[in-house]
């Protein structure tokens, strides 16, 4: 998969991975990025409906055809839905299939081919299979986590098993984000609780960072207003105040790892001598 993709997930479900990734994608394109959102949650889908467009003309995730494994991309990318000047492929359960894996791929690969980036919401789990052995992990990973004791439970082994296959598959670049600003190919980005007030004990990202062998970025906390106008179909408005510094760091990463794949940046450049050493 190509580099300028930004595979979101997420150990389990209910934390908010979708708006974290429309978030992320909305400061990208801030940042003068052209930017594609793809769902790729097939357990659960309805991006169009979080974003409030879902009755906007365009493409939706069972439109989309590859054969032999091709989509052109900016085919594509002209018939989505637009939001935000976001590129958005969604997917419904509720009105057609399932794609196949390679389908996914070949839809992602088309559109990283026509814009600087890509952010797919691949939900809990990754139901995609976007991180398995099919992937390629020149891909930027972004993984949410819950800020509480059951959160990095499940975190734990769900990220080492992310590092598992990027190591299977002999990737050299740092899995690991850092305060220190290098590049990376793994950010962890710590949730409060949905519903957790003031009173009760959460974790904070230092021990989860502890906890977790590597920084975490964040906290995100819920925004009982953007809840508010989810739940009633308005969609989301922009990126609330107390997600935007998080959302700031995440896209300065993703930036770095955009100029490690690009071949005509210093970056890219010092990392191939290094390579050679």
């Amino acid at each position: 998969m190509a580099g300028n993709v930004i595979i979101c997930s997420a150990p389990s479900g209910g934390i908010g991975l979708s708006v974290l990734s429309a978030m992320l994608t909305w400061e990208l394109t801030d940042r003068g990025r052209s930017c594609a959102l793809v769902d790729a949650d097939f357990l659960g889908g309805g991006l169009d409906v979080l974003l409030g467009i879902e009755h906007e003309p365009g493409m939706r995730f069972d439109a989309v055809k590859a054969p032999l494994g091709h989509v052109e991309g900016q085919s594509l990318n002209q018939q989505l839905p637009v939001w935000h000047g976001v590129h958005v492929l969604a997917f419904n359960p509720w009105s057609g299939k399932v794609p196949k894996w390679w389908e996914a791929q070949a839809a992602i690969e088309a559109l990283a081919a026509v814009n600087d980036v890509v952010v797919v919401d691949a939900g809990a789990t990754d139901g995609s299979g976007l991180m398995s052995d099919h992937a390629s992990t020149r891909a930027f990973h972004l993984v949410a986590t819950e800020l509480s004791v059951l959160g990095m439970a499940r975190a734990k082994p769900y990220i080492d098993r992310i590092d598992g296959v990027q190591s299977a598959q002999g990737t050299r670049q740092p899995r690991v984000s850092s305060q220190s600003g290098s590049c990376v190919s793994l950010a962890v980005v710590g949730v409060h609780p949905r519903g957790a007030t003031k009173r009760e004990r959460l974790l904070n990202v230092e021990e989860a960072s502890e906890y977790l062998g590597r920084h975490v970025k964040g906290p995100v906390r819920h925004h009982a207003k953007l809840q508010y106008e989810i739940l009633e179909g308005m969609g989301i408005a922009g990126i609330f105040r107390s997600a935007r510094p998080t959302m700031v760091q995440l896209a300065q990463d993703v930036e770095r790892a955009l100029k490690r794949h690009d071949p005509d940046s210093e970056e890219a450049g010092h990392e191939s001598e290094h390579d050679h050493r």
